[in-house]
């Protein structure tokens, strides 16, 4: 590979320098690391997951798919799997470092993001599925949310985590119940089966929530919101853009079938009124592919530095206008973000607080039969 460093790819902890925890879920952890014998070298993101929780929760088949889906991609707005090894205690996974951060921190401090951002990520993302799901087999990621979008340096999305992704056999409909709450697909809680449109379902969910700052069927518990889900139940404000409406509600159909796919999605109107070089970079992108520069291209690059000036400008105009509005509304775009984050933390903590209920009748029920059982020995040797 291009890019493997002069020593190989780690093949060992004691090759690599964890520097900070990037990152903590349930079934590990995700660091910043570089190679011990280049500590200027380029920092990777090492996802380090005990083997015991893969072994306790019968996750073994999971973990080697996800290793295999990253090994096999190659996209620019796709994390690459740089390489992988094991020992006795955890399972290492080595990727492509994202400078940028991730998308969910960075929307909960703004709250929301403008047209303009959210049709850029919007487009990429679209690009990276159009890949995945044009794949033999297809591949489809199945848990498209924030939390599982990267950005690079200069801003452009990395999808990641592919611990729920699987690989589309023989065109069969997979009926694996994963996913988000917030973000699962009809087909998910009917236990259905689903396709690759399950992603672009996720897709409309995004772009809701990109838009306006929240979830478009989030509710006070998991059943009122699956019960919004599968009645589809969309509320937009008045002030939202009609191509943005019209671009989630075609994401977000009931039928599979009636989904837009990734490369419809693209093309769409609200993509081309506010995301403005997308077409420019598509053929960009086909002559790179091709190898032989056309003159439309040469024209369309001539073009596009002529826009990149003068977006430029009414980017530095736009960005003292939005000075003055942000001064005003940071504090309450902040408190809806606490909002959000707190309400996520009560929901996993209603989570928690049931099994744990469960848990202790469960408990009382086994102290009643030991005592029972202790009172019927007393009577017996009384």
């Amino acid at each position: 590979m291009a890019d493997e460093p002069a020593g190989g790819w780690p093949k060992a902890i004691s090759e690599l320098k964890m520097l900070k925890q990037l990152g903590r879920g349930y079934f590990g952890e995700v660091w910043e690391a570089k190679p011990t014998n280049n500590p200027d070298g380029k920092s990777w993101a090492v996802k380090k997951v005990p083997t015991s929780i893969i072994q306790q929760h019968g996750l073994s088949e999971q973990m080697d798919r996800e290793i295999a889906i990253l090994r096999k991609l190659k996209h620019q707005f796709i994390v690459e799997c740089k390489f992988d090894f094991r020992d006795r205690s955890h399972i290492y996974i080595g990727m492509d470092f994202a400078q940028g951060g991730g998308m969910f921190d960075l929307l909960s401090r703004a709250g929301k993001f403008t047209y303009e951002k959210s049709a850029q990520y919007f487009y990429e993302m679209c690009d990276a599925l159009e890949y995945l799901h044009a794949l033999k087999p297809p591949v489809v990621h199945r848990d498209i949310k924030p939390e599982n979008i990267l950005l690079d340096k200069g801003g452009h999305v990395k999808l990641a985590d592919f611990g729920w992704s699987n690989i589309m056999q023989d065109a069969n409909l997979r009926v694996t119940f994963c996913g988000t709450p917030d973000y699962l697909a009809p087909e998910m809680i009917r236990g259905e089966g689903h396709d690759q449109s399950l992603d672009m379902w996720e897709m409309g969910v995004l772009l809701y929530e990109m838009t306006i700052g929240k979830a478009p069927f989030g509710a006070s518990n998991q059943e009122q919101t699956c019960r919004l889900i599968l009645q589809v139940d969309l509320r937009f404000p008045a002030a939202l853009d009609k191509d943005c409406q019209n671009l989630i509600k075609g994401l977000c159909q009931l039928k599979m079938a009636d989904r837009l796919s990734a490369t419809q999605s693209k093309a769409h109107n609200f993509v081309k009124k506010f995301y403005k070089f997308a077409a420019v970079q598509d053929a960009l992108t086909m002559e790179e592919d091709s190898g032989r520069p056309s003159v439309v291209n040469r024209n369309l690059q001539r073009k596009k530095a002529l826009l990149d000036q003068e977006m430029a400008q009414i980017l530095q105009a736009k960005a003292r206008d939005e000075k003055l509005l942000l001064e005003t509304s940071q504090n309450l775009e902040q408190s809806a973000a606490d909002c959000r984050t707190a309400l996520r933390a009560r929901v996993k903590a209603e989570e928690n607080l049931k099994k744990m209920v469960e848990r202790e009748k469960e408990q009382v029920s086994e102290a009643e039969a030991l005592s029972l059982e202790l009172r019927e020995l007393q009577k017996r040797y009384a």
